[in-house]
């Protein structure tokens, strides 16, 4: 009887480890993977606690010798809530808009875009994509 009960807590300790193993359901991506400013930079790694919890990503951009984060938050199924902030490199917001912008907010949105050289996407936080079963090939 002792062995039943000694298996069954086993399994069910085996069973509850595999399933909070499963971890987040996003999956963070950096590049380049290491020395990624993300990581490195003290503003950014205190923002990337909460972006790592919702769908987003962080390009580099370069203007003018300086470098900016432009962090891009998109709300699926709504576009005209979709936000994008844009720090500089202390971490200071230099712009925000997102979604149906009037015409002056887009100009300023140009402008600064304007001349700005894009480095790449350098961090980005996506839902996991759910396991597939294989099915055997005939």
């Amino acid at each position: 009887m002792k062995t039943v009960r000694n298996f069954i807590t086993l399994l069910c300790a085996g069973l509850l480890m595999l399933s909070s193993c499963a971890g987040s359901k996003y999956v963070v991506e950096k590049n380049p993977t290491k020395h990624n400013p993300v990581d490195e930079i003290e503003w950014l790694k205190e923002r990337k606690k909460t972006l790592s919890q919702t769908e987003c990503r962080i390009t580099l951009y370069e203007k003018e010798g300086a470098l900016y984060y432009v962090v891009y938050m998109p709300t699926p199924g709504a576009f005209d809530k979709n936000t994008t902030t844009v720090y500089d490199s202390e971490g200071k917001m230099c712009l925000k808009y997102g979604g149906l912008m009037p015409p002056a907010r887009r100009e300023v949105v140009r402008q600064f875009f304007e001349g700005a050289v894009d480095k790449g996407v350098i961090w980005e936080c996506r839902l996991r994509e759910p396991a597939t079963a294989t099915k055997p090939q005939p």
